[in-house]
Formats: C-alpha cells, structure tokens, sequence
C-alpha cells in the first residue's frame, strides 16, 4: 500500500512539474504539428489504460484534456488558450505513464511490474516523459465551454525512451547469478490440434515449408497468425513442451536498443519490407503460443526450432535479433493492471 501510494505521489509531482514546463513551453511555441504527419497509426494499435500503444511504428501514444477558463477569469484569451494547453499536456503525460506501465514486457511482467521492483528504473521512466513530444493539439467545444486536446507521443526504443530501459533490465536480470534472479513465472502452452484460422484473414501466397527453403537466412519471419499471440517487448520462441529456443537477451547491442528484439507485422508483404528482414528470410509457421500474464511468446515445432538455430550458426540473424512476428490484430483493450 505505501508503495502504491509512493507511485501516485510521485506520478502526481512530476505531472505538476511538466504541466507547467509544458505550459512556459506552449507560451514560446504556438507551432501545431498535423495529424497526418505525425500520428498516422497502423494497423497493430492496442488499446491499454491512458492511451495507446503502436507496435507497428512503435509508438506510445496518449492524449489530455483542458479546458480554458472563462472570461471572468483570464480575459486575455490568448493566455486563455495557452493555459488550456497546459492542462491538457500535463494530463497527457500522466496518462502517457499509465500507457508505459500497461506495456507487456515479457510473458510475467508488465512495465508496472518491472518498475515497481526498481525504483532506479521507474525514475529512469518517470524522467523520460520530460522530453514528451506534442504531437496534436485540437480546440472542440463542450457544452459552451472551450476544451483544448493534446496528443502526446514517444518512441518504444531508442536513447531516452522507455523500451530501451525496460530492455536493459531484462538483459540485466538474465546475466545475474541464477541464485539472484527472480523465480519466472510457470509456462503456460496452447498448442490446438488443428491450427485456428487467422483474424481477419488476408489473402497472400502459401509460404513455403520450411524444409523447402535455401539459405543463408538474412533473418526468420514466425508467422503467428490465428494464434492471437499477443505483443511485447522481449518475447520468446518456444518448443511445444515450453522450452525456450530462442529469446533470454544477455547483452545490449546497440541495434537491441535502438529497435527492440523483435518487429511486429500484419502481413507477410509488409514484414518483408522492415529493414531487419533482409533479401532471404526463413519463414516459419508457428503452431501455437505460450506465457504467463501475456501470452505473446511463439511456440514453433521441434524441427523448425532446430532449423531455426541450425541456420543462425551460420548467418548469426538470431544473434542481431533479426526476428518478426506476423501476428493478428489487437483486438481488445487491457486494463493495465
């Protein structure tokens, strides 16, 4: 209880403080960024507590409102406006750190999860969203009054974004000592008898078997379709008795942080076209899925996941964490807790 009040007063002090840089920064830049340019999402956008979250573009996105105040209160309305603004990013941004918290992590353990077992790394978050970016902002009007929307965004990945410090603390936490770690969840396997048909199936050549293809592999495409294997950050590929085949990151490269582990794709043409799938990628069907609190780990066959690792002794893709998941679309919204 005490840390769940430590959270909420710290989320509250750092909100206050950027609601009003955000309002000294909206009186010295009235620029508005457009919709298209900047918040044009794909078609991976899961719904979570606060906002959103793109994991096509890999993307936080989150939105805020203020209302401006009346006249018998600011008659200049200009400053009106601003203020508005103000309110309505710094809004933004608490509900921009609910969004982060909500984010699956691995198959245990949620942002919310990983930063409450930190304090180090939910101050590394919490000071991320200092540097938020105002991506929208829009004037609507609410029974007579002036309501002023902001729409705020991050990346996943990169230097001073959340993804990156999540990843290096999962790559931290599989290079301890075993005795240090923490006990992982127990795997959960769903592995149906006849592969289920894909959600909003979409009509693509067959890919060829596996077996059928010549390498050397310049990555693996998992296709996960009709698995509805949910999303995040560090993911694994597992055998159909649960075993991992490829996943537990123990370093941080550079291209790791920048990137993520894995991309996230719809369809086949349009994994093939993310600059980690290189000219010859081994195409893998998965035959399930697998996890915990999330269930966002591909469970492929005994075969492919030795041919899987046969053929990155060779290129070395799984290594460069040059893997894609085709996955189904998002198709409900979690709460976040």
């Amino acid at each position: 209880m005490k840390s769940s009040v430590r959270t909420v007063v710290a989320a509250v002090v750092i909100v206050c403080v950027l609601g009003w840089a955000g309002l000294a920064w909206a009186q010295t830049k009235e620029t508005t960024k457009t919709e298209e340019v900047y918040v044009k999402k794909t078609t991976l956008v899961e719904k979570v507590k606060g906002g959103e979250i793109d994991w096509g573009k890999e993307m936080f996105y989150a939105s805020g409102e203020g209302a401006m105040p009346p006249v018998s209160q600011e008659p200049n309305r200009a400053k009106a406006y601003l203020k508005a603004k103000g309110y309505g990013r710094m809004m933004a941004i608490a509900n921009l750190l609910m969004v982060v918290e909500g984010v699956n992590i691995t198959y245990d353990g949620t942002g919310k999860d990983y930063m409450a077992q930190d304090e180090t790394l939910r101050a590394k978050i919490e000071g991320f969203v200092r540097g938020v970016e105002v991506l929208r902002e829009e004037k609507t009007t609410a029974e007579g009054d002036t309501i002023v929307k902001v729409t705020v965004g991050t990346r996943m990945y990169g230097k001073a974004n959340p993804g990156t410090a999540f990843l290096e603390k999962v790559a931290e936490i599989a290079s301890a000592p075993e005795p240090d770690r923490p006990k992982p969840m127990a795997v959960q396997v769903e592995v149906p008898q006849e592969p289920p048909k894909p959600v909003e199936p979409i009509a693509e050549p067959a890919a060829p078997a596996t077996a059928e293809q010549e390498g050397p592999f310049t990555s693996v495409i998992i296709d996960a379709r009709g698995y509805k294997v949910t999303r995040a950050m560090s993911p694994k590929l597992r055998k159909a008795d649960g075993s991992e085949a490829w996943g537990t990151v123990h370093v941080s490269p550079d291209f790791v942080l920048d990137h993520g582990i894995v991309s996230y794709a719809r369809t086949m043409e349009a994994a093939r076209q993310i600059g980690r799938c290189g000219e010859n990628p081994l195409i893998v069907k998965a035959i399930g899925r697998a996890g915990g609190k999330a269930m966002c780990d591909a469970v492929v066959s005994d075969a492919d996941a030795d041919r899987i690792l046969a053929e990155n002794a060779k290129t070395k893709f799984l290594d460069q964490c040059k893997v894609i998941f085709i996955v189904d679309p998002p198709t409900y919204v979690r709460s976040g807790k």
